[in-house]
């Protein structure tokens, strides 16, 4: 049973590598061997933009040797310096070397506008996250701490079928101690743990951050685990050496071994190593072109985990992310587009976001969705039957979080049925005060529905 379980979880964990393995990279990579060197290069570039070595070696030659694209010495040669930069080899420096002699005064200033945008130094002031290595934040704020984890069921299913999993979660810590919006980063085996794992979160205790002694939100992630009895950490032996592999292609240069190392590293207990320490691996997953770790870094880097924190920086990779569809960077995109008192454009791009989300089946796309169709602050795109709709569809997963009734109320009031809204809002505010929740939120919207009156604003706003 014991080697079933260990053999289970590192197909599991190898099917986590294989998802994220047909980065832009390996694409660009595929094109140019098929001879669609248009593709390839277009493929290429936007990678180099990023700062991948690799792939400015490629723009450098295929600018030189005009493959999908028009011949281009000057460009070339300004693509070749750059890739220098990051230590690319032999080719760039023959490039250098061959075409140095011959440059003229007037292609030395394009070369210079060339790398003066994508050089080193650019990138480093316009898109690399400074990274904090061995941290979580900066060293003025003390980090919010588990003090007491909520209790867990162990899935029927899962146990009658012999599995065992684990779950890596992020969420953040209110100045009340407790957990809001617990989001499953990546799960192995995928979803069969994620909503027990969410529970956890939701009913544990947490020392809040303290910023000049003050309790402020903090962003936390930790990895949930799921074991039977009689199987220990100990049965997992080969775990090590399965971490130490992935450190070595990850230190090749190996995408998909870059992104799950820094995940391992961050968030698997056995190792617990601080976010500063998984971001550089992030990153180069990220310049190689994963959707997911460019979510990660911006991620990261627009809420200073691990890194400064840089929010046109953050912008970047999450753009870039939200563009390849990834749902996860689409539904921040969102919320942050969302804060404060946005206007009608705002809530609109926040609608498309969140609409692409939902259509790629977002759990979290959809749960933001409906409470934007149901409370956000543009009339003319309210529309409470279909957030009824849209929450519907995943009420059975977050039925344990107050919020997916908030929501609900928040709908049925908009529509009129205040007698339902205050049932659903009383709900929710118990829920709240059992999970050790501050209700001031929650007591404004129940009064406001007691006034027969619907309530308008952020519902993830505690």
């Amino acid at each position: 049973m014991r080697k079933l379980l260990a053999v289970r979880l590192f197909a599991a964990l190898g099917l986590l590598a294989a998802s994220v393995a047909h980065a832009d990279l390996f694409t660009a990579g595929q094109a140019y061997d098929k001879k669609e060197y248009e593709k390839a290069f277009g493929l290429y570039m936007e990678l180099a933009q990023l700062g991948q070595a690799e792939a400015q070696r490629n723009v450098a030659i295929m600018y030189v040797t005009g493959e999908g694209v028009a011949r281009d010495n000057v460009a070339g040669y300004a693509w070749a310096q750059i890739a220098a930069e990051n230590g690319v080899g032999a080719e760039v420096q023959n490039i250098l070397d061959q075409l140095g002699p011959h440059i003229s005064e007037k292609a030395r200033k394009r070369i210079d506008e060339i790398t003066g945008q994508f050089g080193r130094a650019a990138l480093e002031s316009q898109l690399m996250p400074t990274v904090f290595p061995g941290q979580n934040f900066p060293t003025q704020q003390t980090p919010c701490k588990l003090a007491k984890a909520g209790g867990t069921v162990y899935p029927p299913d899962a146990q009658r079928n012999g599995m065992q999993g684990q779950v890596y979660m992020e969420f953040t810590v209110m100045p009340d101690g407790r957990a809001r919006n617990p989001r499953v980063v990546y799960a192995v085996p995928p979803k069969v743990f994620d909503d027990a794992a969410r529970r956890v979160i939701l009913r544990s205790e947490f020392t809040p951050a303290l910023e000049k002694n003050v309790p402020v939100p903090c962003t936390a992630g930790t990895m949930v685990q799921y074991q039977l009895k009689g199987v220990q950490t100990s049965d997992y032996s080969d775990l090590k050496a399965f971490i130490k592999k992935k450190r070595a292609e990850a230190e090749s240069g190996d995408a998909s071994a870059q992104m799950l190392y820094g995940l391992m590293i961050s968030g698997l207990p056995q190792v617990r190593q601080p976010r500063g320490d998984a971001m550089p691996y992030f990153v180069k997953a990220a310049q190689a072109g994963l959707p997911t770790a460019q979510f990660l870094v911006g991620y990261s880097t627009m809420l200073g985990w691990g890194c400064e924190c840089n929010e046109p920086k953050g912008m970047v990779w999450l753009q870039k992310a939200a563009a390849a569809d990834q749902s996860d960077a689409q539904v921040m995109l969102a919320n942050y587009i969302l804060r404060g008192t946005p206007g009608e454009a705002e809530v609109a791009k926040a609608l498309t976001w969140l609409e692409r989300a939902a259509r790629a089946d977002n759990h979290y796309g959809k749960f933001y969705l409906a409470a934007l169709l149901a409370a956000g602050p543009d009339a003319t795109r309210r529309e409470p039957k279909r957030a009824l709709a849209v929450l519907k569809d995943v009420m059975r997963d977050v039925d344990d979080d107050p919020t997916s009734f908030e929501i609900r109320a928040a709908a049925l009031a908009m529509l009129g049925d205040f007698e339902g809204a205050q049932k659903d809002q009383r709900r929710a505010l118990k829920m709240a005060r059992d999970l050790g929740w501050e209700t001031a939120s929650q007591e404004t919207r129940l009064s406001s529905y007691v006034a027969g009156k619907p309530w308008t604003g952020d519902l993830f706003a505690f």
